[in-house]
């Protein structure tokens, strides 16, 4: 893969919400996206976990299940686990646990803006889980949304509308 990244937008989670929409960020100018996500933090006290949908040409969130997910889950203190979701109306990264630690991600993203492929991502997360006791938690995952429309943007977002209040977002295209 190409290492040359062209900035293209940031968005500085300043103030608590349960989701963030990164829209207008892939055009016909890349086949491939580079996102990067450091320091998000929950203010939440219970697990929460970080999700990804995309936002369509029109401007609409996809909430359909069309998505399909599997990533390798790696504990600090636990053994290993891989997850595997078919059907589903969202990717899922990480999972974060215990206020006020946090996450950081990085998502390659490839053929949003073609109408005629899927939507393709591939990621390695990081975060702090307590699980019962301290620990670190990774994923390196893969996931695809199956249908062939043009994608515009995404969304990111915790479940349970348990919000989160720092963090920030950069997208780079790809050459």
């Amino acid at each position: 893969m190409a290492t040359n990244l062209e900035f293209i937008k940031s968005v500085e989670v300043t103030s608590s919400t349960s989701s963030v929409d990164i829209d207008n960020v892939f055009t016909d100018k890349y086949n491939s996206y580079y996102i990067s996500v450091t320091d998000f933090q929950t203010v939440s006290t219970t697990q929460t976990a970080l999700y990804l949908r995309y936002i369509d040409s029109s401007g609409s969130v996809i909430t359909g299940s069309t998505y399909d997910f599997t990533y390798l889950q790696m504990d600090s203190l636990r053994a290993f686990a891989v997850v595997n979701n078919t059907s589903e109306n969202k990717l899922k990264f990480n999972e974060i646990d215990d206020a006020p630690t946090g996450a950081g991600f990085i998502v390659y993203i490839y053929n949003p803006y073609s109408s005629s492929s899927y939507t393709f991502a591939n990621w390695q997360t990081s975060s702090s889980w307590t699980g019962g006791s301290r620990e670190l938690r990774a994923t390196k995952g893969l996931g695809v949304e199956h249908t062939a429309q043009s994608i515009r943007g995404f969304q990111l977002f915790e479940i349970n509308t348990r919000p989160f209040d720092l963090g920030t977002v950069s997208v780079y295209g790809v050459k």
